[in-house]
């Protein structure tokens, strides 16, 4: 049988994006949210997912990878703003919203794509939100994220914080009971 490894490319995140995370998941869990809550420290900005990746086929990830960063260059972007998958109303997701140079990140983005997609097990035909998942929400939790609008309103008058988007990284990840658990495979400077 053949090894295969659960991969992706992100953004990693400066510690003081880590800690708006654990900023926000901490409000929403003091106001008696429950939903399966991201470890901060663990966040990132996914660009693309891969799935099941054959391990033969990750030194082709990584040259794709590195071609596709070639020529782009650095870029700030910054935290701003809170929302819901697909609505408030009926969240599968809670997020941060990202701002800044997106036309650079979504950039990013498709080069990305055009230079790897043969590598992801499936295409996501959505378009791609960037965001930075707080939690994702189980049927159970629903019952108790009555108001989340209000909530979500409020985190999106935080200030924003800013940051430098410098590299992209392929990561593994390893799901376990605990959750997930990412380690870097391979780091790309950009330009």
């Amino acid at each position: 049988m053949r090894e295969e490894w659960r991969l992706f490319a992100a953004l990693s995140l400066p510690e003081e994006v880590r800690e708006r995370v654990a900023a926000a998941i901490a409000y929403l869990q003091a106001r008696g949210y429950r939903a399966k809550w991201v470890d901060p420290n663990t966040s990132h900005l996914t660009i693309k997912f891969f799935g099941s990746v054959p391990v033969t086929a990750v030194p082709d990830l990584v040259t794709a990878l590195r071609a596709s960063v070639s020529g782009q260059v650095p870029f700030r972007l910054r935290v701003d703003g809170a929302g819901a998958f697909p609505h408030p109303e009926r969240p599968r997701v809670l997020w941060l919203g990202v701002n800044g140079a997106v036309h650079e990140l979504l950039r990013l983005a498709e080069r990305v794509e055009h230079a790897t997609g043969r590598f992801a097990q499936a295409t996501d035909v959505r378009p791609y939100h960037p965001h930075i998942t707080l939690a994702r929400v189980r049927p159970e939790d629903l019952p108790t994220l009555r108001g989340l609008s209000r909530e979500l309103e409020r985190l999106r008058s935080l200030p924003a914080v800013p940051f430098s988007v410098e590299r992209l990284t392929l990561y593994r990840s390893e799901l376990f009971r605990s959750g997930p658990r990412y380690s870097v495979v391979e780091e790309f400077t950009l330009g």
